[in-house]
């Protein structure tokens, strides 16, 4: 089955890879992506709209049978209005507007941990968005709780997360507490058309990691 996908979220370090994976991929026929600028990206199948996620315009929402969110910051980075602001508003506006023009699948990049009953902000918010995303009665609501994400990152972290980064790969061979993101990325695309995701899933990292094998055996 072709699919025609809406993606928010694809200039993150996890989107781009998600949008390098839809737009290799022969059954999806279609890529539109949301941004507030241009995107250097350049694919026949592709178009980039740029928006204000304050007021994300409904038409860019029609003819999409899918919709991927990879949007998040964290409270570190943006504060705590700006981390709420985009985990929350920007992604719950993403996803009202993706119900309302009639698209079937959702497909949220979460975080280990989320819970909305948590004391901790972020896993808090993540928690309630999550429930709000698996509750909206989409054909296929899909949730990802990956674990720590082993990237390398176009903006140094500093010493401190790169040598986390290190131990992780290094010590964590099991994938236990931390996941390569080129797998979550690509079991977000495969889950779109694998059949053994459910209506309402949330795949946390030991699903993500079990996938991830799948499909490279499938290839």
């Amino acid at each position: 089955m072709a699919s025609r996908v809406i993606l928010a979220g694809a200039t993150g370090e996890t989107g781009r890879l998600v949008l390098d994976n839809l737009l290799k991929d022969s059954r999806v026929t279609k890529v539109t992506t949301l941004g507030r600028r241009e995107s250097k990206v350049q694919n026949d199948k592709l178009e980039h709209k740029i928006v204000d996620f304050d007021n994300l315009p409904e038409d860019a929402f029609l003819d999409h049978d899918v919709a991927i969110c990879t949007l998040g910051t964290t409270r570190a980075k943006s504060g705590k209005k700006g981390f709420i602001k985009v985990d929350q508003d920007y992604v719950l506006s993403f996803v009202e507007k993706s119900k309302a023009a009639g698209v079937k699948q959702f497909h949220m990049m979460s975080s280990q941990g989320a819970n909305a009953n948590a004391w901790l902000l972020y896993t808090q918010i993540k928690g309630q968005v999550d429930e709000k995303i698996l509750g909206m009665g989409f054909e296929k609501a899909v949730v990802y709780r990956p674990a720590a994400l082993l990237v390398d990152r176009e903006e140094d972290r500093g010493m401190v997360e790169n040598s986390l980064k290190w131990l992780l790969t290094v010590g964590d061979t099991g994938r236990r507490v931390s996941v390569n993101i080129g797998d979550v990325a690509a079991v977000i695309v495969g889950s779109i058309f694998d059949e053994s995701v459910t209506d309402k899933s949330i795949l946390s990292n030991g699903d993500i990691v079990t996938k991830a094998k799948a499909l490279i055996k499938g290839n």
